[in-house]
């Protein structure tokens, strides 16, 4: 029986033994990554022992035993085909010249950072589940949110000038000189931008409203779903979906409905010329009281006016302030009020009026 000799027998410019210790390196990379995924986790998980309780360890472990496998495959087979020579025939150039093997490498680099960048984004999205779920947390769900997108923005940036000055071997320092006069202009093509963005900052930090709240920005009205560097997203009331830029929120006089703890009725009703003044003066007495009567609900608070003479009515005017800030509850007492309003003008003998037009011809 014919033995193999693995140092003498060569395939492809290397022994069988340097092909079967970088086959190897790989196959037992792809048996036991997930075990060495695992203990990577729990290693770096000391790293946030003083802001994560222990039964946060699920979740970090979800977020990072992916990440950590892939970074290990991508180094297991940098490692093994770096164990290996490639062939004469193939003309590769050298590793600082511009060719294939330069091309592999770059390729190496390009991956290998873009693992590591996946493993500090989710750095961020661990940071703010910690401080979305801690029942000590002083920091905002908004904040927290808000602090994590700048971060990766961040990131992102940090890791696109890694990836051309270490695969690319570009000077960053020369590079930044260089867009010195393009930044400028980059600046003032992007002022609209940077407004957005400071805004983004003005509402974290002065905090005029939080996701969650209904608001009143000009005539937008409806309940904030998420505060983004350039745009705050808000669901009106009939369901769509609104982009408003920051810049537009930080310079309008902004209602916030949600931290009111009232809410104001004011609406006109008309009367027929035909009704008579002490019938008028009736009705505005009457309606005081059904208001007040409504108490809790409603404030004491209450303008009951007969208001002007216009066209065709004459008008009074209503004010009310309904103690609760939610909608529904402000109509139903609106309800409540409009149904009482109806049979106190139908008691004083009094009609409302609609848009008409009354001729008068003498004889």
């Amino acid at each position: 029986m014919m033995e193999i000799d693995f140092y003498s027998v060569y395939f492809l410019g290397n022994s069988l033994q340097k092909w079967a210790i970088s086959l190897g390196i790989i196959v037992l990379t792809l048996v036991f990554n997930g075990l060495i995924a695992k203990l990577a986790s729990k290693a770096s998980y000391k790293f946030f022992k003083n802001i994560a309780s222990p039964h946060f360890y699920e979740e970090f472990s979800r977020l990072f035993n992916q990440p950590f496998i892939n970074l290990i495959n991508v180094i297991a087979i940098y490692a093994a085909c770096n164990y290996l020579t490639f062939p004469k025939e193939w003309e590769l150039a050298h590793l600082s010249d511009f060719g294939l093997r330069w091309v592999l490498h770059a390729l190496f680099i390009v991956v290998l950072i873009y693992t590591i960048t996946v493993l500090f984004l989710r750095v961020t999205d661990f940071m703010e589940y910690v401080y979305h779920n801690r029942e000590d947390g002083q920091m905002s769900k908004d904040l927290a949110t808000f602090i994590k997108e700048l971060t990766r923005v961040l990131i992102y940036i940090f890791s696109f000038f890694a990836i051309l000055a270490k695969a690319f071997e570009v000077n960053i320092t020369a590079l930044v000189t260089s867009l010195g006069i393009g930044g400028l202009a980059i600046a003032l093509a992007a002022q609209d931008t940077l407004a957005n963005l400071i805004g983004s900052f003005i509402i974290y930090l002065d905090k005029p409203f939080q996701v969650g709240e209904l608001i009143e920005v000009g005539d937008i009205k409806g309940t904030v779903e998420k505060i983004g560097f350039r745009t705050t997203r808000i669901r009106t009331l009939d369901k769509s979906l609104l982009i408003v830029p920051n810049k537009k929120i930080i310079d309008s006089n902004l209602n916030n409905i949600a931290q009111s703890t009232q809410r104001r009725v004011r609406f006109v009703i008309g009367l027929t010329y035909q009704s008579e003044s002490h019938s008028i003066l009736n009705i505005v007495e009457d309606i005081k009281h059904a208001i007040l009567a409504e108490e809790p609900s409603t404030a004491s608070e209450v303008t009951v006016r007969f208001l002007d003479f216009d066209s065709s009515s004459l008008n009074l005017l209503i004010i009310y302030f309904v103690n609760s800030n939610d909608y529904n509850v402000m109509v139903e007492v609106k309800e409540k009020i409009n149904v009482k309003i109806m049979e106190i003008v139908r008691k004083n003998g009094c009609e409302f009026a609609y848009p008409s037009q009354t001729i008068f011809l003498n004889k």
